[in-house]
């Protein structure tokens, strides 16, 4: 708990993707990929195991399975993820016979079969938007932030727990530490008075 975790600005993160280009398969897989990674916190190996059959398009939800805490959990889809998923699906998706929602490109064509490729789009997405990178700039930078803005917009910390898959709030507990304005505000006087 000594350190902050490292994190992006939810601007960082919308500027990044709003660089993404619609006119590739490429981009198109990408800003699905960021969007998705950034508005529900999934990690990494989750996005690898997303297959077609998890996403609930009329509930909104994406179901993830494999976690790391073993449990299979819920995501919201926001519209404007969704939407780049289905133009994804639609428009770019190579047309091959695999569950599994996001393919390579490069032949031959399947699923991500480590996390270095998905690594690679992010990274490479970030810094096209012009963000400087430090030497944590994964899927797992994008977890971080969605979770540090929801503790700076005062969501309860039970429900980013929730989203982000966390057994134990304890764990959770690492992103109030950034909400250094609203802990200034429950902090107790210095006893004895002013120094």
């Amino acid at each position: 708990m000594a350190h902050f975790p490292p994190r992006l600005s939810w601007d960082d993160v919308r500027r990044a993707i709003d660089a993404i280009g619609k006119a590739t398969p490429i981009d198109l897989r990408d800003r699905a990929v960021l969007l998705l990674l950034a508005t529900t916190g999934i990690r990494n190996g989750e996005l690898r195991a997303l297959q077609l059959r998890d996403i609930d398009w009329r509930a909104g939800e994406v179901f993830v399975r494999r976690t790391k805490s073993k449990r299979d959990r819920v995501a919201p889809l926001i519209e404007e993820t969704g939407a780049a998923l289905a133009d994804y699906i639609l428009r770019a998706r190579p047309n091959v016979d695999s569950p599994y929602l996001f393919l390579s490109f490069t032949p031959p064509v399947g699923p991500f079969k480590s996390a270095s490729p998905v690594s690679r789009i992010v990274r490479k997405r970030l810094r096209h938007g012009g963000i400087e990178l430090g030497r944590v700039a994964g899927a797992h930078l994008l977890r971080h932030s969605l979770a540090t803005q929801l503790v700076g917009r005062r969501r309860p910390i039970n429900e980013v727990a929730d989203l982000l898959g966390h057994r134990s709030i304890n764990t959770t507990a690492l992103y109030v530490k950034v909400a250094a304005s609203q802990l200034a505000e429950v902090a107790l006087p210095f006893p004895g008075g002013a120094a």
